[in-house]
């Protein structure tokens, strides 16, 4: 284990393999790196990496369960481009990630006209940086201005 990235990965996940106790600290220690990491590729990397570790020297098939929880939850909002950290500069915990994550999904949930606005209006102000705001802006007014309601 040469970086320091990989030490906290596999110390997270020898946890993990410990107890499910040390579910909380897994996904700390998991969101951290992910963070540090900044892209899910290089994260997505170094996942890979520790895995095979843990498996070549505890001799297990799989990863533990608070493991693959923590990742699922992790690499998911990383893919979604929901950020990990909240407005005090702390890592968004487990539960408020994974409701993010269901809200962005669209879950089956009912909708209020308010709730709906508002959710519409979260992802117009969260639009992806690869996409131009203007471009999506004018799609949308255009959209509102022809439509036939």
């Amino acid at each position: 284990m040469s970086t320091p990235v990989l030490s906290t990965l596999y110390a997270a996940a020898t946890e993990s393999l410990v107890s499910d106790a040390s579910a909380t600290s897994t996904f700390e220690k998991m969101i951290s790196v992910a963070f540090t990491h900044g892209t899910l590729e290089t994260f997505a990397k170094e996942l890979h990496e520790t895995e095979k570790q843990i498996k070549k020297d505890f001799e297990v098939s799989s990863m533990p369960s608070p493991w693959r929880s923590a990742k699922s939850v992790v690499t998911s909002a990383m893919k979604m481009k929901i950020g990990l950290i909240d407005d005090n500069g702390g890592f968004f915990g487990k539960t408020s990630l994974q409701n993010k994550i269901k809200e962005m999904k669209g879950g089956k949930e009912e909708y209020t006209t308010e709730s709906y606005t508002n959710r519409i209006i979260h992802l117009l102000m969260r639009t992806p940086t690869d996409l131009d705001v203007a471009v999506v802006y004018r799609a949308v007014s255009d959209y509102i201005k022809h439509a036939d309601f």
